[in-house]
């Protein structure tokens, strides 16, 4: 333990919640009249659609009172809509996703009594299934609108809607396929003669357990009817999730239109059909020469329980640098599908969580490490080794299960593994790339956090296309040295953004989402036909996916090491511009790794890259972290109370708090900033960096330039509670340059019936005025949109304070999705203090010792 660890804040004091400032921009809607006109022929079509479907009903499911999921589009949202729902009776609430609408000659955005062009307008869909009795009640409210007359109590909501409504239709056969991607795994399978195909069925949840059973039973009669089988069937209410795993011919998608004779593809049960088995993993070829290592000789403390989990792969036990440091937990016998020399993506993770990577000499954890094989070798690779979550097999269901068996156990089972804290998932599903809405993944990782409290680390994802740069193909060999290839292919990645979205689950907002650094501690001697296109020392990976998150919340969360990637030139090039494609090596650079060898050798390591690389390390980080405050907490009092209630949000904190630009923010707006951009620090700059580069000896080392304070607490909606930082008297009247960061995390609990979706919302204010320092980095509002909020503030002007002032820090619990109630919300609070390194203030001493004043003045 350094001599200048972490300092514990005083308990704060309960006050109110601060108000929050800002208003929104106006919207322009229809005239009442105008709105009549454009909603009645609507309203019209859906009544025929109604009565064209209920003649469409087949006799196998007669005696079932058909039901229809509508669909209500309305530009802007409608605060507690449910309510206003459940007083229908026959209708039932199934959803609210958010969407975005092109502005037209009926709604625009307005800005000083002007219309403004070339706006989004942020939109719902109000999803809900409506019986016979329900439409007509419908009717008779629409009526009402039509008609100028008042509604009765409780029904107002419904006005707001129809003043508000875009559109109104059935949902149909295009929004069941809609960003899917089952589409295109359909077209792959044709094109390879594939006669049969697994896939998803994601329901409508329905609230109503009978009606839930209902549904399932038709959707399963159906199945039959169209001779395909049933794999599996998984139901989560925490998370409003229904889905049916099915096989079926792959002939019954080839005709994909609302006409269609398959009465599956129409079943108004189905909200999604979705591929399976996308969770792929691939690893290059290992044709160039393979290394071996010397076997480390620290040992695991097999007396410590892990803290650690890997759910991926299955690694190569016995490789000698995972040997004895691993409790592979293989319920499902994953094991049995497995040569060793396939076992490639789990013996990668494991060892840079393990050992971080091999050229940096770390040194590797003292705990055992748990894994839960959850992929399997892929058999439609040819030529490469490729693991994959398998078909047969829903993936939220699987982690549900894995979770579970943690810490519950399964069946009249012990838990197996009760003591996990962070659980490592470097895998995405490909054909999920966040789209607005949250995957059911996602909203599974979020609820098991909060419910289990502990740590998910997802990785970003990877982008493995080629890219092209807007320079001439036989110009590009002359320039690849210049500093102007690395401007080019940071605008290309920003042209292609949508190409690059973050994959399911990393959008999931109490997790921590990692992208990937084009760092590494490799060295390379040849490059050859290699050609590295960024010359700056901190920038974005080019593999690295990118966000924002849900809400347009910061995603990924931070950037880890991803290794160095190189590129090849294609020389044909792209109709004349330079083409540049991945250089799949496992050669440096990258993350020298543990790798099963083919020749069957048991201590073989190569290098590979890659956000997955990422999400290991910053795992690794996590763990450094965990033993720091076990040891800081070991010698106060109720030091384990704390570290059991909060110590997995302290980890998440922390992993937070050494995050910065650095300088990598003057590049981008160099690059891609436009002029009178005033998003640029909101939503433009956070898609690639993130709260930016995380800086471990930040965390874990102090100074005497520096001091670092961690709170913790519980607080309700409406509640505010009041920290207090003491100041250094050597840094009053000083003019130098000091900095101040703030990290405040929690887990907020969820509300799948809102779009909003979470419950609590946590914020700081800090009085920085005392410390004359002035806002950097991410945008005050981009920081309030997830459940982690880090900000840095720094300045040089002489502040002027007396002994005994302190920094008042604020921590402030809003609702934001309904249906908080009291609960109370853990969260943690990291505060770093400081000035340049070898500047002759002792902060850390001079904070210490006032803390310590300041704790004794309380008690």
């Amino acid at each position: 333990m350094n001599d200048k660890p972490i300092l514990m804040l005083p308990k704060p004091t309960t006050v109110d919640r601060a108000t929050r400032n800002g208003g929104r921009g106006s919207t322009r809607y229809p005239e009442h009249n105008e709105q009549v006109r454009r909603i009645l022929p609507k309203f019209r079509r859906l009544e025929s659609a109604f009565d064209s479907e209920r003649g469409k009903i087949s006799e196998s499911i007669a005696g079932i009172n058909p039901e229809y999921a509508l669909v209500f589009e309305t530009v802007g949202t409608i605060e507690n809509f449910v309510n206003a729902v459940r007083k229908i009776e026959g209708l039932d609430w199934l959803s609210e996703i958010e969407e975005y609408f092109d502005s037209d000659d009926n709604f625009y955005p307005v800005k000083d009594g002007e219309k403004v062009e070339d706006k989004q307008l942020n939109g719902r869909l109000f999803l809900m299934m409506s019986d016979q009795q329900a439409m007509r009640e419908l009717k008779s409210l629409w009526e009402k609108y039509q008609n100028g007359e008042p509604f009765e109590y409780g029904y107002g909501k419904w006005k707001s809607l129809f003043s508000q409504l875009k559109d109104i239709r059935l949902w149909d056969v295009q929004d069941r396929f809609y960003n899917t991607g089952l589409i295109d795994v359909l077209n792959e399978k044709i094109a390879i003669g594939q006669e049969t195909i697994k896939f998803e069925i994601e329901l409508w949840f329905r609230s109503n357990p009978s009606k839930r059973l209902e549904a399932s039973n038709t959707i399963k009669q159906l199945i039959q009817t169209a001779q395909g089988k049933v794999i599996n069937e998984s139901t989560i209410e925490e998370i409003s999730y229904h889905a049916i795993l099915v096989e079926t011919s792959i002939n019954i998608f080839d005709d994909l239109q609302n006409d269609s004779n398959i009465k599956l593809i129409k079943a108004d049960s189905i909200m999604y059909f979705r591929p399976v088995g996308q969770t792929v993993v691939d690893f290059p070829p290992t044709n160039e020469e393979e290394n071996e290592t010397d076997i480390d000789p620290y040992e695991v403390d097999d007396s410590l329980s892990p803290v650690i989990a890997l759910f991926d792969g299955l690694p190569l036990q016995n490789h000698q640098l995972l040997k004895d440091r691993l409790i592979i937990d293989d319920p499902d016998n994953f094991e049995e599908a497995y040569q060793a020399s396939e076992r490639v993506h789990g013996t990668t993770m494991a060892s840079l969580i393990i050992h971080g990577e091999l050229d940096s000499q770390d040194l590797p954890l003292k705990r055992p490490l748990y894994v839960r094989p959850i992929m399997k070798p892929n058999p439609y690779a040819y030529g490469v080794r490729s693991e994959h979550i398998p078909e047969d097999i829903l993936p939220v269901d699987l982690i549900h299960r894995a979770v579970k068996r943690l810490f519950e156990g399964d069946g009249d089972e012990e838990p197996v593994a009760p003591n996990i804290k962070v659980i490592n998932i470097s895998i995405g599903d490909l054909s999920r790339p966040f789209d607005l809405q949250m995957s059911p993944w996602a909203k599974l990782l979020d609820f098991l956090s909060l419910k289990y409290n502990v740590l998910f680390i997802v990785s970003a994802g990877n982008h493995t296309g080629a890219i092209r740069l807007d320079i001439e193909r036989d110009e590009f060999q002359k320039v690849k040295d210049e500093p102007f290839v690395e401007q080019q292919l940071i605008k290309f990645i920003s042209d292609s953004i949508v190409e690059r979205r973050v994959l399911s689950p990393s959008e999931s907002i109490n997790s921590l989402c990692i992208g990937a650094s084009h760092t590494d501690s490799s060295t390379v001697s040849v490059l050859g036909r290699r050609v590295d296109l960024i010359k700056h020392p901190e920038i974005m990976s080019p593999y690295s996916r990118v966000g924002l998150g849900y809400r347009n919340s910061i995603k990924p969360d931070v950037l880890f090491s991803g290794g160095k990637q190189l590129y090849l030139e294609n020389v044909m090039g792209d109709n004349g511009f330079a083409l540049l494609e991945l250089a799949n090596s496992t050669l440096a650079p990258g993350h020298k790794v543990a790798i099963p060898g083919s020749s069957g050798k048991l201590n073989e390591v190569a290098y590979t890259r890659g956000t997955s690389n990422a999400t290991a390390l910053a795992t690794k980080a996590a763990s450094k972290i965990y033993d720091m405050l076990e040891d800081l907490l070991s010698g106060i009092e109720n030091g384990s109370d704390i570290m059991e209630h909060y110590g997995v949000l302290m980890l998440k904190t922390l992993l937070v708090h050494g995050a910065s630009w650095n300088q990598a923010y003057d590049l981008y707006n160099q690059v891609l900033r436009t002029p009178g951009d005033s998003t640029f620090k909101d939503k433009q700059v956070p898609r690639y960096l993130g709260y930016g580069f995380v800086n471990e000896n930040k965390i874990l080392n102090g100074s005497e330039q520096k001091a670092t304070l961690i709170g913790f607490s519980r607080i309700k909606k409406e509640e505010g509670h009041v920290y207090e930082v003491p100041l250094p008297p050597s840094l009053s009247s000083n003019t130098i340059k000091r900095r101040l960061t703030i990290t405040l995390t929690w887990f907020t609990p969820l509300n799948n019936n809102n779009q909003k979706y979470r419950q609590a919302h946590l914020w700081f204010n800090s009085e920085n005025d005392i410390l004359k320092v002035n806002r950097q980095e991410a945008d005050g509002r981009a920081v309030q949109r997830g459940t982690v909020q880090h900000e840095i503030f720094e300045g040089d002007t002489a502040a002027a304070f007396i002994e005994g002032n302190t920094l008042s820090i604020k921590i402030s619990c809003r609702e934001d999705a309904g249906g908080l109630r009291q609960l109370e919300i853990p969260y943690t609070l990291a505060v770093t203090l400081e000035v340049a390194e070898g500047i002759d203030i002792p902060i850390y001493t001079e904070v210490r010792d006032r803390l310590r004043t300041l704790i004794r003045t309380r008690q």
